[in-house]
């Protein structure tokens, strides 16, 4: 995964948030490993920044979930599965579902005629983008940083605080 670059990791981390299901108003742990970052949910889910090993999927970003009974892969053009039975095991009733959109902006066209809520809701967005933004602090500080998502900052750490925004030059003010 991309974390810190926010052209292509929310197409990723938005994915990983349907996934984690994480409380929005939980603390996330970011873990920083040799030039990598761990998140760890308060759910007990972590999410490494770097590849899984010796995973053909998703050279140039995605996401592999691994859980007891297998691994799911999924990038921008394929999703796999080990065992492959996992993928054709059809869904419960109560599972959760998310629908089929292949276009974020003609979904969002088709949302605003239909009053249908968008495949990537605002909420999972920003979540999403935040999570990249603290990853990417995490990164440049070469440390561990605690996130609170209720106040928007770092826990006790006035240092990448201060990493969330920058004083912009004249005259490019705002």
């Amino acid at each position: 995964l991309f974390v810190g670059d926010v052209n292509w990791s929310p197409h990723h981390y938005d994915i990983i948030q349907w996934t984690v299901n994480p409380d929005v108003k939980a603390p996330i742990d970011v873990k920083y490993r040799d030039g990598m970052i761990d998140y760890h949910y308060n759910n007990g889910v972590v999410v490494h920044s770097d590849a899984y090993p010796n995973e053909p999927v998703g050279p140039n970003g995605g996401a592999c979930f691994v859980g007891t009974d297998g691994r799911i892969a999924v990038d921008r053009d394929s999703i796999v599965s080990y065992p492959a039975s996992i993928l054709r095991e059809p869904l419960l009733p109560d599972d959760e579902r998310v629908y089929y959109a292949n276009s974020h902006s003609g979904n969002f066209l088709d949302c605003v005629r239909s009053r249908k809520a968008t495949i990537c809701c605002p909420e999972v967005a920003a979540y999403t983008i935040n999570a990249i933004f603290i990853g990417g602090i995490s990164l440049a500080l070469k440390r561990d940083l605690r996130w609170d998502p209720v106040t928007l900052q770092f826990a006790g750490d006035d240092t990448a605080n201060r990493l969330l925004s920058y004083s912009p030059r004249p005259p490019w003010i705002l």
